[in-house]
């Protein structure tokens, strides 16, 4: 977290003496009515100056009070820019008269806000005009410039000031805001300038973390242990350390560094505040990278000790069990899931998650069910909910109990596209094109602009026998989002099996690539694209990716083929036709025939 410098006490306006002249004027004896009286004397420079810095202060202490109820009411936030402006008037008064750092300090921070931080901005450049080398004005000027969040200028300020003032606060600062904007290399330049001797505790951490990112994570890791065996609180360098050896792979290490940052926050009042209020990372994020980390050691059971240890929040035991759930442990996901069932009243998601383990982790769909049949329809998870018993449902040949499901979820959603998506596309499955059509059609009157809706109907209409229309519509997707990966992919696919542009072709479906990486589909795209073009080495590697990723498509298979087909591979060749009858291609004569010819 980048700190803010904090500029030298003050010397205000030296106003002791005026004022208490002042006070003794108006404690004087009151004159007789008979007496004559003098003329007015014109106030003196000094006591104008004193009187315009005291109605500054006045000021500042009905804007600061105004300010406290400018979020609830705009009456009192005009009247806080009446204050300010005031303020700002008799400072300038002021100036004009007994120019001095302090006051245009004094001016900015009527202004310091990240909403007005240019304005303190012109202020404090206004004041370095005049005083160049004072600390103070190009320590704020260099805070201004942050509250913008702009680091590059914030260390010009400072490295401006560092060529004819050293100051090594200011140059642990520097070298602070160049790592911190990635420009390591600079940083260790800025803070080896310190002697040794010199350096403080945070000199030496900024140190550390720039020879990390120099890739330097040995000599890292050394400087880290050193400054936490100096100093054991210093809370910054624990964590950084914990992060430095899980890039280095040594995960025990990393496991035993976050364990200790853990024990010190129970044992130290302030560490653990400091952990929970961003002083690093929060105790139950260091928890899930312990588990995560004993997942990695292939200890799942001191994974789910450390889960088990915390503080049993929901939103801690969803996260850790989902890890448990990606490594496939799925006994362990269940036993710390428990923990929310100890806890009334249960959430949907414990649920959820159950069905999710019954299913893939014990392929007992009948379980699911049970568990799905739980969520109350009032649990903001209900939809989901649904749309997993209706997968369930299906794959279990029940398909009229999940027909009568999808119906119940388009009454009861009839904001989500997910129902109308699912039943077009069981009755796409079932070869009733027409009435899956009409199901798409009614969602997209409530829906017109519904991408998801936009893409299955496209889809549908170019199985249909309509390209061109179907076209269209994904073009129609791809200008209200030019980023939807798989309407890209599909435009890129229809040009290249239409033998036109393929260039432009090819350039839609690499975007679609980096879009949405790993995805069978849109590799098998660029495969066919490259094997279109005559590129057939290209074609090559990335129909082995394709095949790779999506392992049941026959589409796949049969580009496979042809590709190493057309490549003299003949072997390859049978291999991908093969593959393509096994998965059920929709036209197996014509695979047959191509399986005939090798």
């Amino acid at each position: 977290m980048l700190r803010h410098f904090s500029p030298g006490r003050r010397a205000h306006v030296p106003a002791l003496a005026a004022a208490l002249a002042v006070l003794l004027c108006a404690c004087a004896p009151v004159m007789r009515a008979s007496a004559p009286q003098a003329p007015p004397q014109p106030m003196s420079a000094g006591a104008g100056v004193t009187f315009d810095y005291l109605e500054y202060q006045a000021l500042l202490q009905k804007m600061t009070r105004m300010a406290a109820l400018s979020r609830v009411s705009p009456e009192a936030f005009a009247r806080t820019l009446e204050y300010q402006k005031l303020a700002a008037d008799a400072l300038d008064r002021v100036i004009a008269r007994e120019s001095a750092p302090s006051l245009y300090m004094d001016k900015a921070f009527l202004y310091w806000n990240q909403e007005q931080a240019s304005e303190a901005r012109l202020i404090l450049s206004a004041g370095l005009s005049k005083y160049p080398d004072d600390y103070n004005l190009n320590a704020s000027l260099a805070n201004a410039y942050l509250l913008e969040n702009n680091t590059q200028e914030a260390a010009r300020v400072l490295s401006a000031y560092l060529v004819h003032n050293e100051n090594i606060t200011l140059r642990e600062r520097l070298g602070q805001l160049y790592v911190d904007s990635e420009q390591p290399g600079k940083a260790l330049e800025t803070l080896k300038k310190i002697p040794a001797k010199e350096r403080s505790a945070e000199a030496k951490f900024q140190i550390a973390r720039a020879e990390a990112r120099l890739g330097h994570r040995h000599a890292s890791i050394a400087a880290l242990k050193k400054i936490v065996q100096e100093e054991p609180e210093r809370l910054e360098a624990w964590v950084e350390l914990a992060f430095q050896q899980e890039m280095d792979k040594d995960y025990a290490a990393a496991v035993d560094t976050y364990t200790r940052i853990l024990a010190l926050g129970q044992t130290n009042e302030d560490i653990r505040q400091r952990i929970e209020n961003g002083g690093g990372e929060g105790r139950e994020d260091i928890r899930l990278r312990v588990v995560g980390l004993w997942l990695k050691l292939n200890n799942p059971d001191k994974a789910l000790e450390a889960a088990l240890a915390s503080s049993g929040n929901k939103a801690f035991v969803l996260a850790a069990s989902l890890m448990f759930l990606n490594e496939n442990y799925s006994a362990q996901a269940s036993t710390l899931l428990d923990v929310l069932a100890t806890q009334p009243p249960v959430p949907g998601e414990y649920f959820f998650y159950k069905a999710v383990i019954a299913q893939d982790g014990e392929n007992n769909p009948q379980k699911a069910l049970q568990f799905l049949d739980l969520v109350p329809e009032s649990d903001p998870h209900y939809s989901q909910a649904l749309q997993f018993r209706i997968q369930l449902l299906y794959t279990m040949g029940r398909e009229h109990e999940a027909l009568d499901l999808m119906n119940q979820g388009m009454k009861l959603f009839p904001g989500q596209s997910r129902f109308p998506l699912l039943q077009a596309g069981y009755l796409i499955e079932k070869k009733r094109l027409g009435e899956a059509r009409g199901v798409l059609e009614k969602a997209l009157k409530d829906r017109p602009d519904d991408e998801d809706l936009l893409y299955q109907y496209g889809a549908l209409v170019d199985r249909a026998g309509d390209r061109k229309a179907a076209i269209a519509i994904m073009k129609r997707i791809v200008a209200k989002n030019p980023d939807h990966a798989d309407a890209l992919n599909y435009i890129g696919y229809s040009l290249v099996e239409e033998g036109r542009d393929f260039e432009h072709a090819l350039s839609l479906i690499k975007k679609a690539d980096k879009l949405k990486p790993g995805n069978g589909y849109i590799v098998d795209s660029l495969a066919w694209a490259n094997f279109r073009m005559g590129r057939l080495e290209e074609a090559w590697k990335q129909i082995q990716r394709a095949v790779e990723l999506s392992k049941d498509d026959p589409t796949m298979w049969e580009h496979y083929g042809d590709i190493a087909a057309k490549l003299g591979r003949a072997d390859k060749a049978r291999k991908g036709y093969r593959n393509a009858l096994k998965y059920k291609h929709e036209n197996p004569e014509s695979i047959k025939k191509k399986l005939g010819s090798k």
